[in-house]
């Protein structure tokens, strides 16, 4: 009798220490599960920066994964980027970004196209090489988006802001698929003024000086969380 009761406790204590485990465990994946929850509900949620949390967290509790991926992951595209905009010497030119869409890679029309003109500067020649690889090795569809300043402009060729702005994100898209890119990876989308990049509460306020009217002319090329 005596040997069974001990047993009794035995059990009765490994139980409650098997149940003490569980409850922390559990704790620990509502905690986490509640935190998810919390960041998929703000209004404007980072990819990268969440993809990027999300690897951390797997490798603080040992689930990180077995071997590399095939393709990029928009964090490795962040990356990638950033580090082709140094080697070019190009950081204070080109701006690299994140944002809800994915990654964005901003470029000037002054080193991509000549003043009114969709005729690619072979000067960016460089650095869309070797974005060429990245969207070789990566899966999310690419938009380029042509964007101008608020200065009018009426040619044969481009009567408006509007031809002219989709012009240049086709060239983009030709350059790319000329080299053997799949055409159905790309969006061509031209907005001519209608999306400033510089402050400003009117168009016209947002394009006042030489400077702001610098910023606004560009080529986006976005590497897309949705096509």
């Amino acid at each position: 009798m005596a040997e069974e009761n001990k047993r009794r406790k035995i059990k009765s204590e490994s139980s409650g220490e098997e149940e003490s485990w569980l409850t922390t465990y559990a704790d620990m994946m509502t905690l986490l599960m509640t935190f998810f929850v919390l960041l998929f509900s703000m209004s404007k949620l980072d990819p990268v920066k969440l993809e990027q949390f999300g690897s951390s967290v797997g490798d603080a509790l040992g689930g990180g994964p077995g071997g590399k991926a095939k393709t990029y992951t928009l964090s490795e595209v962040f990356r990638e980027v950033v580090k082709v905009v140094e080697q070019e010497k190009l950081k204070d030119i080109i701006q690299v970004e994140t944002s809800p869409r994915g990654v964005c890679i901003k470029i000037p029309s002054e080193i991509s196209f000549q003043s009114g003109s969709a005729d690619l500067n072979p000067n960016i020649f460089p650095i869309l090489d070797k974005l060429d690889v990245m969207i070789r090795k990566s899966a999310f569809p690419i938009a380029i988006e042509g964007h101008t300043d608020s200065d009018p402009i009426k040619s044969p060729t481009y009567p408006s802001n509007w031809e002219l702005s989709s012009a240049r994100a086709a060239q983009v898209v030709r350059y790319f698929s000329d080299r053997g890119v799949p055409s159905n990876r790309f969006q061509a989308v031209g907005y001519s003024d209608t999306r400033p990049r510089s402050a400003g509460k009117t168009i016209d306020e947002a394009n006042s000086t030489d400077e702001k009217k610098s910023q606004n002319r560009r080529v986006e090329i976005f590497f897309l969380t949705v096509g």
